[in-house]
């Protein structure tokens, strides 16, 4: 049993959630929780860009058992600059922590590297570091957006700007002697051709995970979604270029040609003006879509996915989405770009559409035909559910980190 394990969960993006690595390490804490002792270092976030959400407005008691600690190390309001500070403050606090808590394991996450100090100080406990992205994969998504400078969130900005320092650092940090583990067989391959240093180390690949039993089909029948109204096409995500919101919009006006009863919604933290911008240039009445913003509830996000016709992601750059793999989840077939590592969960016309990225007009077409073909979507969406219960459950995610926890503990006491 893993019950007298301790493990130090390095979480620069927790509670509330503002994208992939915040959902994974949510919900990774949460299913481990069950079999170890959870220590969780984070910053406190007084907000959330404009949203006016803070981390003492979630009942984490309703998130996780008793077993978790979350200490909470300065604050943070922005989604770049912060990580710097915590950078430091984690190099600090953690070995204190190390000895007073007899830590056995300290879990980190890029592309945030929330250990990069860290790691030059002598501590026991091994490293390991689930590797999420990267920045020279991220500069790269962006710039196959092809959107202007000026309509970039800051975030990227800045990594655009400052590119050849975080492109130093993250080769320094690769560098360092720690143990690896990434969330698809794509992200593993890519890393061994940016860091080729890499191939002498040991690189696990445990994939990025779901909770079925949140993210699960509606009780509404298929039949009966589109007498609510209209048919709904969903978005969730961060308001960035890399993850083809351009696309998706220059697609609204040719699905608009075929069905007027169809909304588009948008759900997640960032700007969204430059797109409304761009939808009223085209003349897509206000009617046909809407920018939800942040959605503060996992359980209320949950909701929409279950009640989506279709889910798309027009990513150019990210890895294995989360959001993917709960839409699939909710049985709610998807549209995504044939990039990264989103073929290793969708299988094209099986349990969803794969497209080219940049490729509206594709995009475009495969919802029309899901949209006008209810059975292949209802056919689509139950084998994305039967794929998620296999192959993308935490309840086999967990199983797996709990077998790699005991063998590098192991592995460094020998």
């Amino acid at each position: 049993m893993l019950n007298n394990i301790r493990i130090c969960m390095l979480a620069p993006e927790f509670l509330p959630v503002w994208g992939g690595v915040g959902s994974y390490t949510v919900e990774l804490v949460r299913h481990l929780s069950e079999e170890a002792e959870i220590h969780v270092v984070t910053p406190f976030r007084k907000s959330l860009g404009q949203y006016k959400i803070s981390s003492h407005e979630y009942d984490l008691t309703k998130y996780f058992r008793e077993k978790i600690y979350i200490h909470f190390l300065g604050t943070a309001s922005d989604t770049f600059f912060y990580n710097a500070i915590f950078q430091y403050i984690v190099a600090k606090f953690v070995p204190r922590l190390v000895k007073e808590e007899n830590i056995d394991v300290i879990h980190s996450h890029t592309a945030h590297m929330p250990d990069i100090i860290l790691q030059f100080r002598n501590i026991k406990p091994p490293i390991l570091t689930t590797i999420h992205t990267t920045i020279k994969g991220q500069r790269e998504g962006t710039k196959e957006s092809r959107m202007s400078f000026r309509d970039l969130e800051l975030s990227e900005k800045l990594t655009f700007l400052m590119y050849p320092a975080l492109r130093t650092v993250e080769t320094i940090y690769f560098i360092k002697d720690r143990y690896y583990v990434t969330v698809s067989n794509w992200m593993k391959k890519k890393l061994l051709n940016y860091y080729p240093k890499l191939k002498r180390k040991k690189i696990y690949v445990i994939h990025n995970a779901v909770d079925v039993n949140l993210f699960r089909p509606s009780s509404i029948p298929l039949y009966m979604k589109k007498a609510e109204g209209k048919y709904t096409i969903l978005f969730t995500g961060r308001m960035i270029s890399a993850k083809g919101i351009d696309t998706l919009i220059k697609s609204i006006p040719i699905v608009l040609r075929e069905k007027r009863d169809v909304i588009f919604l948008f759900v997640g933290p960032g700007n969204p003006y430059p797109y409304i911008k761009k939808l009223k240039s085209m003349n897509v009445p206000n009617s046909c879509y809407k920018f939800l913003g942040y959605m503060k509830y996992r359980e209320d996000l949950a909701k929409l996915y279950a009640i989506a016709d279709v889910y798309v992601a027009p990513t150019y750059y990210e890895n294995l989405p989360i959001r993917v793999l709960e839409a699939m989840s909710s049985e709610t077939p998807p549209v995504a770009s044939n990039v990264c590592a989103i073929p290793e969960a969708i299988k094209n016309f099986y349990n969803g559409i794969l497209i080219s990225p940049g490729n509206h007009k594709a995009l475009a077409d495969a919802i029309l035909y899901l949209l006008q073909n209810p059975e292949e979507r209802k056919r689509m969406g139950k084998n994305a559910r039967l794929t998620i219960e296999k192959y993308f459950n935490w309840n086999v995610a967990t199983q797996r980190y709990i077998r790699l926890y005991r063998a590098i503990i192991d592995d460094n006491r020998s």
